[in-house]
């Protein structure tokens, strides 16, 4: 497909449902044509040349995208298609996410900063990561720019390149529990972030999960704002609210799954209740570390059970141990007061 500008005035035959799937290396893009109308969901990473790679696939031109959320491998491109003419919509409590990169502000970075300082880590340790937190912030800046040049592929591997996220106002911002665009069904499923949306076409019983579902792995929380910030709560309880919405989609039948990273599969329902499973596992895993420590902070929790690995992999194994601890405490089994969490009454 040539590499120009649109028009939402295209005229479609419409017919059965299908579905395009473009691999943009460790991202997936869907163009979805319900037969009432065609969708993209997710806009695709900005690395060099990805842009140019999606327009070639393409087999027919978007009449709007869904971007699952605002996170920089989903919604890196929402600025290019804008400006081609394509509409793109976000959950509302993401839609700040392609303006403003993360602890912009100064009261993002303090709020992260006071974290760290309650969660009971040795001071050595909150001082190493709170330095390690600023310079992460610093290098991220220069990601949200188009005036920058592509840098070397990150360690990971999973794009040529690393990626840039040109700053942009989502033209539709989705605030409802649900809402159809474009012939689709679009469903508000916070948790992954605050603003996350999935894409589900009835018709077949295909759900586009972006990484609310994906094949193989269960997503851990992330220590995150809510947005907007909120003075009596700053922080974005994100495995609760993820995992009331996987029992949201438990209760619809699925056919088959197109998530963000991995290969398409069809057995939905179970992934769906092996996520639960493991999500409930290791909140007994938190569990019997309370009862063997009798209380303690969200760190000294994670010490007890990653005894080894806490120190250096802080920011993968502290947001774990506090989304499980949101949970159980969402759950009344455990009580927390001044950042020590109990066994609940």
């Amino acid at each position: 497909m040539a590499n120009r500008g649109y028009s939402n005035e295209a005229v479609y035959t419409r017919t059965m449902p299908s579905v395009q799937h473009i691999r943009l290396a460790y991202n997936n893009v869907y163009l979805l044509d319900s037969g009432a109308g065609s969708v993209l969901i997710d806009t695709g990473p900005d690395y060099r040349d990805a842009w140019e790679a999606m327009q070639a696939e393409l087999v027919s031109a978007p009449e709007a995208i869904v971007a699952t959320h605002g996170h920089y491998d989903h919604a890196g491109l929402g600025a290019r298609w804008q400006r081609a003419g394509v509409p793109v919509a976000m959950g509302a409590a993401d839609a700040s996410l392609p303006s403003e990169p993360p602890l912009a502000s100064a009261a993002e970075l303090s709020d992260f900063e006071a974290y760290i300082e309650a969660s009971g880590a040795p001071e050595s340790v909150a001082r190493d990561v709170i330095a390690g937190l600023r310079a992460w912030a610093s290098d991220v800046r220069r990601v949200w720019s188009a005036d920058q040049p592509y840098g070397e592929a990150t360690r990971s591997g999973h794009w040529p390149t690393a990626l840039r996220y040109e700053p942009f106002a989502p033209a539709h911002r989705i605030s409802a529990r649900e809402e159809q665009l474009a012939g689709a069904r679009v469903i508000a499923c916070p948790g992954h972030t605050p603003g996350n949306l999935v894409v589900v076409c009835e018709a077949e019983g295909w759900l586009f999960s972006g990484d609310q579902l994906l094949p193989g792995l269960t997503p851990t929380p992330a220590i995150q704002p809510a947005r907007p910030r909120c003075e009596h709560e700053w922080r974005f309880r994100s495995l609760p609210a993820f995992v009331e919405s996987l029992k949201l989609l438990a209760r619809i039948p699925f056919s088959r799954c197109y998530p963000g990273h991995g290969e398409p599969f069809d057995n939905v329902a179970e992934t769906i209740r092996t996520n639960l499973s493991t999500i409930e596992e290791r909140g007994e895993r938190v569990m019997a570390a309370i009862a063997e420590v009798g209380e303690g902070t969200v760190y000294a929790i994670a010490e007890g059970i990653y005894p080894r690995a806490l120190q250096r992999r802080f920011w993968q194994i502290i947001p774990t141990i506090q989304g499980n601890l949101d949970l159980l405490e969402a759950e009344g089994r455990v009580v927390v007061d001044g950042g020590v969490y109990g066994v609940g009454r």
